[in-house]
Order: structure tokens, then C-alpha cells, then sequence
């Protein structure tokens, strides 16, 4: 281990690390921020042109007329085809690489939303280039989580991808703030276009600073974030021992510090720009397990494996309701009297921006409790049961008792923001149990979690027209839901690696 008074002495510092491991430059940019900010922004532009339909579809049904049906058929379009390429990220990624697939993905999803508007006045065309959105934006997910096993060291896993999974609240929050007002002065139409036509500025931003690997960043990685980067896991304790891990180190093992030692001896410009790295360090990645499994013998292990398929259900349930408030959240607003504009804005974005709050503040929480000793599957199990409780619990309140609207309102916003805690729970299981293969753990979760996004939407249009409007079945039906799946969860769910 490096010494602190040594580390200063060499213009070296541990702040940017967090950790006197492995000691970088004063000022000193951590590379891996890269990955944590431009893939959140990725994310947030994916949520955009993923939530920006069901605002806009408030016009867009009485301009042509749409029924609750259709409506219903319309939201649901963009997760037909997002369901059909969740298997096919981790192929792609490993035959073209993580970053060349989100990027062509997500830019000709951005690109296909430009055409909405022209769409619009054919039933048809309008649901074929929302399945097109859904087809192209389909591997995000997976392979932001191919990038983020190689990009994110251990120790700060959770903080780290619940910052970058985050964009997808913030995407969420501005189109729910920014889009009623964009249609309450300018139309709908200009909504897709101001929106999609921004995120194209992403696309560059990626193409420039993001590669497959942190090691050949544009503007160059200290050998020793490097070094703290490739730290792995030597062993994972079992989930038959306490659940507080003794030790030092506990929950993360043992480090090699004679890499740490060589790299940081091979520094050589102050700035961080340029180093010599001789070692091949693609070798460092996955330590001995180098060995690639075909995919679907991975797809096979992956599958009768009790972790998955806790996690696999705790999807399945919970994006039920999630999926249909996402995109039936502003109807009901105005259903329970909220006016479009600025307070349909404010009351669209509010629970997004509390999810924001909560899935930042439970990712640090989480490597912390971690970095002291209490057992991953803990944390994750708690994060998760919250995750399905808290929304199960007010869902049935505002079916089944007599509240003002003023107070179902308030019970929404919770139902809603509560989903931040599975940022640091359910989430980071998918890169718990198979860091190397997070790209098939993530999308098999979200080809099962795209379900409910596509019979939810549906079966909400159906059952509001034959209810009179009524919301009390349709809500009865995610509480009990989410409540299964806390249930579940609470049992069965297990962060042990198993590839």
C-alpha cells in the first residue's frame, strides 16, 4: 500500500480516488467519470424519446381522434420492439464492442422519433415507428451495463451505475416538466423535434470520450485509477455466513498492490494525458476468467440459476405498474383534476425528481454499508423490498379508500419515486451475479421486465373503457403486484456470483 507522505511527495493524491490505494495527480480527473456522465446523458436521452409520447398523446388523441384503446395500443408500441433486442446486446457488444452498439442503437432511435409527428395521422405508421424507436433503443440497457463491469471499480459499483442509471429519471423529469409547456405554446410536433434534435448532440459526445475500455480513453487514464478499475473481487463471501463480514476489506477481498506499485511507477506526465503501459492490461480484466463461454450456454447457467430467476420475477411484477404509471401517469393527473401546463408539469416531474434523490443517496449508502462489512445480498434485499412494498402498500390505499384528490396525488408521488431504490438493489444484481456476462444478465431481465410494458399500457385502455374511467382495478392489480414481488424478493433473491 502506498504511503500517504510519499504519495504528496510525488504530487500524488488519493481524493480523486477515494481510497489511499491507489494515489493520482492533485487535479486529476478520474477517467471513469466519463462513463458516469455521458452515459447518463445517454440514459436521460433514451428516457426522453421513451416517456415524451404519453404527454403528447394527450393532444395527439383529441387531434385525431384516438381512442383509449388505441391509446393504450400506441403507448404500448414502443416496448413491442424494445422487448425484441434485449438478447441481442451482449453479442453485439462482443463482437463490435459496448460502445459502437449504444451508439448506433440509440442515434437511430433518436433519429426514428423524429418522425413521429410525420406519422401521426396514420394509426399504422404511427405504431411502426414507435416499435422502430423501441427496436433501435432496445439494447441501451445491456450494454451500459457491458460498459459499466469494465469501466467501474468494485468498491464503488453501486454509487457509480446508480449515478449513471439516474439519466433515465432525469430524462423522465424533463419531459414531463419541459413538454406540457412545449405544447401548451408551440404544439406537440415541435416537442419531438426539439427533443430528439438535442439528443443528437449526445451521439457525438460518445463517439469522441467513450471506449470499450477505460484504458484507451482519448485523453489518457493514470495507470493507477487503472489499477483500482481492474481491482476484482477474490471472493465473494457465501450467504450462509454473517451477515456482517469481518475483516478488513470485507466485502471486496484482497488487492494486488505490486500492479499498483509498477503502474505508478511508470507515471510519467503530471497532467495524466499519456503513460507507459508495456503490460498488456486486457489481461487484467477478468483476471483468470478469460475464458469465453458460448452465449447461450452462459444464457442456459444463467437461467437455472435461483438468482436470476428471483430477479426475473421481481421484474416482471414491478415494471408491470411501473411501466403503465410511466406512461399513463399524466392522464390519470389530469383525471384527478390537474391542469395541463405548469402544474401538469410540476406534478409530472415531481416523483422523478425525488428518485433522482433517492437512487444517488442509496447507491453511496450501499458501498459504504458494504465497504464496512454488511453482506451485499442485505443491502440488496432491503433496497429491493422497498422497492415493491412502499408502491404496493399506496396503490391499494388509493384504490380501495376515500381520499382527496390533493392526497392521492401525494400517494402517487411516493408510489412513483420509490422506484429509486432499486438503482443500488434489484439493478445491481445484474452485475453482482455475472460481472463478465452483465450485458446477458441485464438483458435477459429487461426482455422479461419489457412484458408488463406492453400487456400494461394495453390492458389499462381496455379496462378504463369498460370501467367508466375507473382506476380502481387497475390499480388493485400492480399493488398486488409489487406486493408479490417484495415478497419474493425478500425469500429467494441472492447476489452470489454465478458466472
Amino acid at each position: 500500500m502506498f504511503d500517504k507522505t510519499i504519495s504528496k511527495e510525488n504530487g500524488l493524491t488519493n481524493h480523486a480516488m477515494g481510497s489511499d490505494r491507489y494515489p493520482t495527480p492533485k487535479y486529476y480527473f478520474p477517467r471513469r467519470y466519463l462513463l458516469v456522465m455521458i452515459g447518463f446523458l445517454g440514459l436521460c436521452m433514451a428516457y426522453i424519446l421513451r416517456v415524451l409520447i404519453s404527454t403528447t398523446v394527450l393532444d395527439m388523441q383529441t387531434e385525431f381522434n384516438y381512442s383509449n384503446s388505441f391509446k393504450g395500443l400506441l403507448l404500448a408500441s414502443f416496448f413491442m420492439g424494445y422487448l425484441s433486442t434485449q438478447l441481442l446486446a451482449q453479442p453485439l457488444c462482443d463482437k463490435i464492442g459496448g460502445k459502437k452498439t449504444l451508439f448506433i442503437g440509440l442515434s437511430l432511435s433518436i433519429i426514428s422519433s423524429l418522425f413521429v409527428p410525420l406519422a401521426a395521422p396514420s394509426k399504422v405508421a404511427v405504431v411502426f415507428v414507435r416499435i422502430v424507436t423501441g427496436i433501435t433503443q432496445g439494447i441501451t440497457y445491456p450494454t451500459m451495463n457491458w460498459l459499466m463491469s469494465r469501466w467501474y471499480p468494485i468498491s464503488e459499483r453501486s454509487s457509480l451505475a446508480s449515478k449513471t442509471w439516474t439519466g433515465a429519471y432525469v430524462g423522465t423529469i424533463l419531459v414531463d416538466f419541459i413538454s406540457p409547456l412545449i405544447l401548451e405554446y408551440l404544439g406537440w410536433e415541435k416537442a419531438f423535434y426539439i427533443f430528439a434534435g438535442t439528443a443528437l448532440s449526445w451521439s457525438i459526445l460518445w463517439a469522441i470520450f467513450i471506449k470499450d475500455n477505460p484504458k484507451d480513453v482519448i485523453i489518457g487514464i493514470h495507470p493507477n485509477e487503472l489499477a483500482f478499475i481492474n481491482e476484482t473481487e477474490e471472493s465473494q463471501p457465501s450467504e450462509k455466513s454473517p451477515l456482517i463480514n469481518n475483516g478488513v476489506g470485507g466485502q471486496y477481498g484482497t488487492i494486488n498492490q505490486e500492479v499498483a506499485q509498477d503502474n505508478r511507477a511508470n507515471f510519467s506526465a503530471p497532467n495524466g494525458a499519456s503513460f507507459n503501459q508495456e503490460e498488456p492490461l486486457d489481461n487484467q480484466i477478468g483476471g483468470d476468467n478469460n475464458i469465453e463461454l458460448p452465449y447461450f450456454k452462459v444464457v442456459k447457467i444463467l437461467l437455472t440459476s435461483k438468482a436470476l430467476l428471483t430477479l426475473l420475477y421481481f421484474n416482471l411484477v414491478t415494471s408491470w405498474g411501473f411501466y403503465l404509471l410511466l406512461m399513463w401517469y399524466p392522464t390519470w393527473l389530469v383525471s384527478v383534476g390537474v391542469k395541463t401546463g405548469i402544474q401538469l408539469s410540476f406534478f409530472n416531474a415531481l416523483p422523478y425528481i425525488i428518485s433522482v434523490i433517492i437512487a444517488n443517496v442509496s447507491g453511496i449508502v450501499a458501498d459504504k454499508l458494504m465497504a464496512r462489512g454488511v453482506k451485499k445480498i442485505i443491502v440488496r434485499k432491503v433496497l429491493g423490498v422497498l422497492t415493491g412494498l412502499i408502491p404496493g402498500v399506496f396503490l391499494f390505499l388509493i384504490a380501495f379508500c376515500k381520499l382527496s384528490n390533493s392526497t392521492q396525488i401525494a400517494f402517487m408521488v411516493i408510489i412513483v419515486c420509490s422506484n429509486g431504490f432499486s438503482a443500488a438493489g434489484p439493478q445491481m444484481v445484474t452485475l453482482d451475479i455475472s460481472p463478465k456476462y452483465a450485458g446477458v444478465t441485464m438483458g435477459i431481465g429487461n426482455f422479461v421486465a419489457t412484458i408488463p410494458g406492453i400487456l400494461g399500457p394495453l390492458i389499462a385502455g381496455v379496462l378504463l373503457e369498460k370501467f367508466n374511467s375507473s382506476w380502481t382495478q387497475i390499480f388493485s392489480m400492480s399493488g398486488a403486484f409489487y406486493l408479490s414481488g417484495a415478497i419474493i424478493w425478500l425469500l429467494f433473491a441472492s447476489s452470489d456470483k454465478v458466472l
